[in-house]
């Protein structure tokens, strides 16, 4: 009976050995993989957010499809503390969706993902005239270049850019003077003035019959025309 019980005692301790053998194993194993594991957790979520946030930003507003407006006015300082409006933007011509009909209205509609979300900026819309805006100066579909710096009853005027909210012209206005031409159209029934002003004064509201305009805009006008593009004329031999 002793040699037998010694006999199972020793299998016994054997057993748990190799129990012991395969579960330390096992844990290390276990160790192993759950950095891994976390590891793969985190590279998922990364790769996740970057396209949560790729996707958002491709179908951020202005989207294809939607169809705002907005009011706009140019005014300048021309010189002594006078001040007048300039007229408004006549040339039609756009390719991808931001332009006026010379109704002082800044008409937002992409045609195509150039002038969708990010890239629904106030740049687009003077480049879609053939103008241009820079941090210091604008250029007219007339070709006319309006710069910065000169005098303003005594002051140097320089551009600068107020957003109202055409629905509550009550509120104070968004005032830029740097990163103009990235300024974004970020809803429908907006206001902007642009202004060669002196420093820390603030662009008025738009003209009153410029909101008239916009009143008389059909709100339900939500498909794009088909956009006007400045083509070569070709004649036939």
């Amino acid at each position: 009976m002793g040699l037998m019980a010694r006999g199972d005692s020793a299998r016994k301790v054997a057993r748990a050995a190799r129990v012991g053998s395969s579960g330390g194993g096992g844990g290390e194993r276990r160790r192993v993989g759950f950095p891994v594991a976390m590891a793969v957790v985190v590279i998922l979520g990364v790769l996740l957010v970057g396209w949560a946030r790729s996707n958002r930003e491709a179908t951020s507003a202005p989207r294809l499809g939607d169809h705002w407006h907005s009011v706009y006015e140019i005014y300048s300082c021309v010189g002594q503390g006078s001040y007048i409006y300039r007229p408004k933007i006549v040339v039609e011509r756009d390719p991808d969706g931001i332009h006026t009909h010379g109704d002082g209205l800044i008409h937002i509609h992409p045609f195509n993902s150039s002038a969708t979300g990010k890239r629904a900026q106030l740049g687009t819309f003077f480049e879609a005239f053939g103008g241009y805006i820079t941090d210091s100066a604008v250029k007219l579909d007339t070709g006319e270049v309006i710069e910065e710096g000169y005098d303003c009853g005594g002051q140097p005027a320089v551009l600068t850019v107020a957003r109202f909210d055409a629905q509550d012209r009550s509120r104070d206005p968004q005032i830029y003077t740097e990163g103009l031409a990235d300024i974004r159209f970020l809803k429908n029934l907006e206001a902007f003035t642009i202004a060669f002003i002196p420093a820390g004064e603030t662009p008025p509201v738009p003209r009153p019959e410029r909101y008239t305009f916009l009143e008389a805009v059909d709100p339900r006008a939500l498909v794009s025309d088909v956009p006007v593009l400045d083509l070569p004329t070709t004649t036939s031999g």
